[in-house]
Order: C-alpha cells, then sequence, then structure tokens
C-alpha cells in the first residue's frame, strides 16, 4: 500500500476542518459537536510523522502532539485553565527539552540517497542532504517551522524532477546545484519567494528543466541558492 505524504495528510486536515466550519456557518448542519474534536486531527498528524520519519524527527511532531493534546483535553473539560495554570513550568522544560532535541538531531549526519522526498516541519526543523544520481522531487511541507533541503550533491534525472512546497508560517531553504535549470510556479501569500542562485553565463539552457518548484507560500518565505 502507497503511504501518503504529509502535506496529502497536512491537506486533508485543512479540508476536514473548512467543510465542518462551512456546514456551520452556511446553517446547513450544526457542526458543533464535531469541531470540538479538530485537536485530535493534529494529534495524529503528529503520530503519523513521528512513525513515518521513523522516529527521527521528534521534536516538531512530539511539540505538536502535547499542545494539541492539550488543547483537545480542555475543549473536552477534562481539566481547566485553573489546573493548567500549576503546570507552566512544562512550557519552560519542553522548550529546553526541543533545544537539546533539535541540537542533537542536527549534529546527526542526515545525509540520504533516495530519488524521493517527503519532508514535514511543524513547529521545529528539519534538515536533509540528498545524494541521488536521478532526483524525481517530493514534497516540503513547513507550518510554523523550517525545511532546509542541499541537493548540491544530487544529478538530475531523465525528466525534471518536482517538488511542491507548501510553507504557512515558516521557511523553506532549498539548495540545489548550481549548473541546474529550474522553474519555479509558487504563488506567495504576505510571503516571500527569493532565487538568490549565482547566474553562471556559461551556462548553456536546457529543452526542459531538472527542477520544477510548484506551490504556496503563505506569511513564510521560500528561499532558492546554489
Amino acid at each position: 500500500m502507497k503511504k501518503l505524504s504529509n502535506q496529502i495528510i497536512f491537506g486533508i486536515i485543512l479540508l476536514i476542518i473548512g467543510v465542518l466550519f462551512l456546514l456551520r456557518s452556511t446553517g446547513i448542519y450544526n457542526t458543533g459537536n464535531l469541531l470540538g474534536y479538530v485537536p485530535s486531527l493534529f494529534i495524529i498528524l503528529g503520530i503519523y510523522s513521528l512513525i513515518k520519519s521513523g522516529f527521527k524527527s521528534i521534536s516538531g511532531p512530539l511539540t505538536m502532539i502535547i499542545i494539541f493534546t492539550v488543547i483537545q483535553l480542555l475543549v473536552l473539560g477534562v481539566i481547566t485553565w485553573s489546573s493548567l495554570s500549576s503546570w507552566w513550568p512544562l512550557v519552560i522544560i519542553l522548550i529546553g527539552a526541543g533545544i537539546i532535541i533539535n541540537h542533537y538531531q542536527r549534529d546527526k549526519s542526515k545525509v540520504f540517497t533516495r530519488d524521493k522526498i517527503d519532508l514535514m516541519a511543524i513547529l521545529g526543523g528539519v534538515q536533509n542532504t540528498i545524494k541521488s544520481s536521478s532526483f524525481k522531487g517530493g514534497a516540503i511541507t513547513a507550518v510554523l517551522g523550517g525545511v532546509e533541503l542541499d541537493l548540491r550533491d544530487s544529478q538530475p534525472g531523465p525528466d525534471p524532477a518536482v517538488i511542491n512546497v507548501t510553507v504557512l508560517l515558516g521557511g523553506a531553504d532549498i539548495k540545489v546545484p548550481s549548473d541546474w535549470d529550474l522553474k519555479i510556479n509558487v504563488v506567495s501569500l504576505l510571503g516571500g519567494v527569493d532565487d538568490n542562485r549565482t547566474r553562471l553565463s556559461n551556462n548553456t539552457p536546457k529543452e526542459k528543466p531538472d527542477l520544477i518548484i510548484n506551490g504556496m507560500v503563505a506569511l513564510g518565505g521560500l528561499d532558492i541558492h546554489d
């Protein structure tokens, strides 16, 4: 069975939330009770991200699971704000733990030889270097987090590689080989898309691009350089 990408799962969650709000706002159906379980959708997304990454990307998904678990318990009335107030030092503990985990993960070599990617950063950061002899593309999703992708040791395949990018209140940084031809089809909504590649005069134009970047950047940034 083909695994769904993190980007598809995130899109499905937004679609469900949008439909629930639309049904309620138009008076077609009162979805108030169902909306109370929306935080659980993000808990499931965090668990899915942990499992899919093989527990190699921990801090972001774990932070998301904890935050939305607390929100879900508050919505259901299992805990109250008054009882939660005495646990505020946990916020400091979580921040400290997140810094330590992120530092440990950055120190580890994250070099992969795969041809496709599926990178997702929510409330955290992801850094990957790809060494592929025939890179095909994949998906990048950054929500309140950052993704760094280094493709400078990769080679393009016979067909253009396609990366679908979704950035919301976050950032994505893509490093590409200087001799690659790129086509960028990214919509920016109160965000920025910066192509900072060095222009080489001896580069021969190609019949088709090596890499196509599609997607959307909202209240965030996408930086492309070599």
